[in-house]
């Protein structure tokens, strides 16, 4: 009876510990997130009649306010954009050549934070490119086919007159220091195109005409074989975090839904494709594959390797223990694009190929699935194409594309690395609603329309059955 009254007096002591907790507006038993500070770093970024307002993720925050105005001062009595999700929003409808100036807030169950610092950008017509949209700092992944097949990755500076600065550098013999004729000096015209001078004069490449700028592909011919180089540039502000590759978790968002093209050299030169999708676990559950040989679906449904990310966007594989089969390859240090939709990294797969993959999100990890907007009709515009090509003679195509209102493309322009101008007939392309490019008379290729429906990624099996990578960057959008 003595000890059961001790156990009761102890029992009223934690209730009355409770109730005092309660009384000052916390719980002992959930967590107090507290309200959200303001989102610390805050961008934005102009395209035509649209700005990209960018900020930096709060672990306590479960939305965002954007509040924007066509002259300094923004108050939250201002036009604005609410609850949104995620790391950026696009504020469209805006005229170009005005300034407006930007604000942010965060927002969870106890409130609101501050307003953010103000910052600021003017809309610009597009379709006109400058020397100073090559200026950065750039990552970038790489592969070459051929008798010196192998995949280099690593970073660059590009300064205002075009030279090019390697600052770091890692292929696949785990050699760390860069070709001469890898870059030397950049140049860009008007629309987009880019060239270099020097030993890789051969070199042609095009920046993408997206809000940052900040994709470059290219392709040429060097002393060591057929280079594919895809250059992402590092854009001041933009950070990463884990919900930037991971489902939700939520009724109707769901798992995230990706999708890769590939091409490899080496030891196997074929193209690859694939489907998987990442839950709010990280982990990467396939759903299928398609390459020019017989692969097996990795661990037929099953959680086979987990997703990372850092804080700049760099992001790497790992597998499952006890899962088989494992996939072929894992990447490692590949690379986030600024608006967080492409991933591009390079790999040895364990044949030992040398392989550069293209990671596309079929939709942000805040939007559902069923909220994307793919219509064959978006399809429509002139593209500039540049495809790698793979096989025991590999080199590379470029030309200008362009597709009709209901999917009819054709090629002007068209030369490959061996100097032949005989373009591919016209062909007939399909979309379906989560953006898959199909070709109704060609049962190899694999497509995929960006989100932003300005890039057009693919992988199939060209004349003479070598495979190909493709890469289509829109113009004009």
């Amino acid at each position: 009876m003595k000890h059961g009254g001790k156990i009761i007096a102890q029992i009223l002591i934690l209730v009355l510990l409770a109730l005092g907790l309660g009384g000052c507006g916390a719980s002992p038993w959930r967590f107090d997130p507290g309200v959200p500070a303001p989102p610390a770093t805050v961008v934005a970024t102009a395209g035509n009649g649209v700005v990209r307002v960018s900020w930096s993720q709060l672990s306590n925050a479960t939305g965002y306010d954007v509040y924007f105005a066509s002259s300094p001062g923004v108050s939250t009595s201002s036009s604005s954009m609410l609850n949104l999700g995620g790391s950026f929003a696009d504020v469209t409808g805006l005229q170009n050549g005005t300034p407006y100036y930007f604000r942010v807030v965060a927002h969870n169950s106890k409130g609101s934070s501050p307003l953010s610092n103000e910052v600021s950008a003017t809309p610009s017509p597009a379709g006109i490119f400058l020397s100073t949209d090559l200026v950065g700092t750039w990552r970038f992944n790489a592969l070459v086919s051929g008798a010196g097949a192998k995949w280099m990755r690593g970073s660059v500076t590009i300064d205002a007159l075009g030279v090019v600065t390697v600052g770091s550098y890692l292929d696949s013999a785990g050699g760390t220091t860069a070709p001469a004729e890898l870059f030397s000096t950049m140049s860009i015209l008007p629309d987009g195109i880019v060239s270099q001078d020097g030993a890789a004069a051969g070199f042609h490449g095009t920046l993408s005409e997206n809000i940052y700028r900040d994709l470059l592909v290219g392709a040429g011919t060097t002393t060591s074989g057929q280079l594919t180089v895809v250059l992402q540039k590092v854009v001041p502000g933009i950070s990463f975090a884990s919900t930037d590759i991971q489902g939700t978790g939520q009724s109707g968002a769901g798992p995230l839904l990706m999708v890769y093209h590939q091409l490899s050299s080496g030891a196997v030169g074929e193209w690859e494709w694939g489907a998987f999708q990442v839950g709010r676990d990280q982990a990467e559950t396939y759903s299928a594959i398609a390459a020019q040989s017989a692969k097996l679906l990795p661990g037929a449904g099953s959680k086979v390797v987990g997703m990372t990310i850092s804080a700049d966007g760099l992001v790497s594989e790992a597998p499952k223990a006890g899962v088989t089969p494992q996939p072929a390859a894992l990447l490692t240090d590949a690379v986030m694009s600024a608006d967080k939709m492409t991933i591009v990294g390079t790999a040895t797969d364990n044949q030992g190929a040398y392989l550069l993959r293209i990671i596309q999100l079929v939709h942000p990890p805040t939007v559902a699935l069923t909220a994307t907007s793919y219509q064959l009709a978006d399809l429509a515009g002139s593209y500039t194409y540049l495809a790698a090509l793979g096989g025991t003679n590999p080199g590379w195509a470029l030309a200008t594309e362009t597709v009709g209102s209901v999917g009819n493309a054709s090629f002007t322009g068209y030369l490959t690395s061996e100097g032949s101008t005989t373009a591919p007939a016209p062909f007939a392309l399909g979309l379906d609603a989560q953006g898959k490019v199909t070709s109704g008379a060609d049962t190899t290729f694999h497509g995929q329309f960006s989100y932003a429906k300005d890039l057009v990624v693919a992988t199939g099996t060209g004349a003479g059955g070598a495979g190909y990578l493709s890469i289509s960057v829109k113009r004009n959008n």
